[in-house]
């Protein structure tokens, strides 16, 4: 019988321990303590262990004592007819992690639309995020980033970085590209047709995507064969009570043998004089009237 050590905690609301708890015990005794030590028998369960966190020294240790690391995030496609997914894979998330995946009748039974890919479009689409960037992992999109990012293109930049005011969908229609440090709004980009650039280190379906900011010369590769494998990375809530996913994981091989990880180099802020302009012109648009009219001037939204 496995040791299951689950240390998925919900401060803010919705993250399925409860379906967590009950899945993982279909596989062995399961504790939210944390052991004395980990051993090749144990499992940890963990939400995404950025560097600086809490849950970071928690993933070493357990790698350290041979354990195999279930690590969870929200799902790269959030919301599939009203259903919401998490990832689910070992070691890691968004492209950084292992799974076993199966064939195309997960991806297809989704009945996810794909649009053609598109070949013109007048702007470059930048997405930001809103939320603080305390640990500063590369693996998050660094402050400033999305506000100062600039490419070699004649192509007018629209910066999305207070979300909510205008619809993300209506944002791609014109767009001739995305792009993104690591968001998995990537993905939603690549379903609707729109070219995706990513600069972080890994992306989840990072093979639909190009790395880097030559975007100018985006590709458009073939999407089914990486939107099937990847599905069954994702997960609902249901699911993963029922075991499902952890059995998957199990099948992998596993050597327990002890691994170190290494902290991450944390990464610095990413400001320039008018990346720090522009934030202030985001701020200003939630007010409206002449603060909405200097963001549209500095293309920010």
């Amino acid at each position: 019988m496995k040791r299951l050590v689950v240390q998925v905690f919900d401060p803010t609301g919705g993250k399925p321990v409860a379906e967590i708890v009950a899945g993982a015990r279909r596989f062995g005794e399961v504790t939210t303590d944390l052991p004395e030590r980990f051993t090749p028998d144990d499992v940890l369960v963990i939400w995404s262990p950025f560097r600086a966190s809490w849950r970071a020294p928690v993933f070493a240790a357990a790698k350290a004592g041979g354990s195999r690391v279930v690590v969870m995030e929200r799902g790269w496609l959030a919301s599939i007819g009203g259903a919401r997914y998490f990832q689910v894979a070992l070691d890691g998330w968004n492209g950084g992690g292992r799974f076993l995946p199966g064939g195309p009748e997960r991806w297809r039974s989704w009945g996810v639309p794909l649009r053609d890919w598109r070949r013109d479009g007048s702007h470059v689409l930048v997405i930001g995020n809103n939320r603080r960037h305390t640990t500063r992992d590369p693996r998050r999109t660094p402050m400033g980033w999305a506000e100062s990012v600039t490419f070699d293109s004649p192509r007018p930049v629209l910066r999305r970085l207070t979300r909510k005011r205008i619809p993300l969908d209506a944002q791609f229609e014109d767009a001739w590209c995305t792009v993104v440090w690591s968001s998995t709004v990537a993905i939603k980009s690549i379903l609707a047709g729109v070219p995706a650039f990513y600069c972080g280190p890994t992306l989840i379906g990072g093979d639909l995507a190009k790395a880097g900011l030559d975007v100018e010369h985006p590709v458009t590769p073939d999407r089914d064969p990486v939107l099937e494998r990847i599905a069954w990375c994702q997960w609902t809530a249901e699911e993963v009570a029922g075991g499902e996913p952890f059995a998957r994981l199990f099948e992998l091989p596993h050597s327990g043998q002890a691994e170190q990880v290494e902290d991450l180099a944390p990464i610095s802020a990413m400001w320039t004089p008018a990346g720090r302009l522009r934030a202030v012109g985001a701020k200003l648009a939630r007010k409206g009237g002449i603060g909405e009219a200097l963001s549209r001037r500095l293309g920010v939204t």
